[in-house]
């Protein structure tokens, strides 16, 4: 959206069209994790059974089919219905068969970044293509924030779960203390990097660079704090440090792209 008008209408209609391919990735997610989330005590309405599953099913393929039907008015012959297409294709490689990519650390971190990158791609070509480096260097750093810390910060709290569904996540196989080691290592790591980038080669990031080094740092403090908590809720914390920096970057640069227009 660097580049653009924000309240532009075919981004507004794109970023609906989006919004709802996550929803239906999201909610089928759910639908695959009845088992695991309640293991895990999870709250989420499928697990605690207020949202039967048929009808969470076809809440995913309605979802869906809109997304599609939206992208194709929004960008009729263009890439974006490709883009949302690709997009619940790993969201449904993610949680379904044949892939079952959560099961795997690896597999949920290449399909976590995957999904992140088409993310701004189809932001990119929504807005116009317009942006440059500035949309590459922030897609970059948040697709490798979601894939490097937050995939793994989200099974911090549901190895009792996931062992149970059979998963075979980095948390079970190399121990908490070790991933809550490489969590903080690659926060630290991209938020540095971005910081670095946009200081030498897109200053109008900068805003947004140091809100992702600071959550960085939060991150790895909640990392290493929260690594006794009793409860799932205690558990959450660094995967919550994770969300509220990405919800925090974002805001920045919607911050500094209106204060740029005044």
């Amino acid at each position: 959206m660097l580049g653009t008008s924000i309240l532009d209408g075919r981004v507004a209609a794109a970023a609906l069209a989006w919004l709802l391919a996550t929803l239906a990735i999201y909610v089928f997610n759910g639908v695959m994790d009845v088992t695991e989330d309640r293991a895990n005590g999870s709250t989420r309405p499928i697990s605690r059974g207020s949202l039967p599953v048929p009808i969470a099913a076809g809440g995913v393929v309605a979802a869906g089919a809109l997304a599609l039907a939206i992208g194709g008015v929004v960008d009729a012959g263009g890439w974006l219905p490709v883009l949302i297409l690709a997009y619940l294709a790993c969201g449904y490689a993610y949680s379904g068969a044949p892939v079952f990519g959560k099961r795997r650390g690896s597999t949920a971190m290449l399909l976590v970044l995957g999904m992140g990158v088409l993310t701004y791609v189809a932001g990119w070509q929504a807005a116009g293509r317009e942006g440059g480096l500035p949309v590459l260097l922030l897609g970059t750093a948040m697709s490798l924030w979601m894939a490097g810390v937050g995939a793994l910060s989200k099974d911090l709290s549901d190895a009792e779960g996931d062992a149970a569904g059979g998963r075979r996540t980095p948390v079970i196989r190399w121990g908490d203390t070790r991933v809550r080691v490489l969590i903080t290592a690659n926060a630290v790591l991209i938020g540095g990097g971005y910081l670095a980038a946009a200081l030498f080669f897109a200053p109008i990031l900068i805003p947004s660079a140091l809100t992702l080094v600071a959550g960085a740092l939060a991150v790895g403090v909640l990392a290493a704090t929260s690594r006794h908590a009793v409860g799932r809720d205690g558990r959450r914390r660094t995967y919550r440090g994770f969300m509220v920096t990405q919800y925090a970057v974002h805001i920045a640069v919607l911050a500094t792209l209106l204060l740029e227009g005044l």
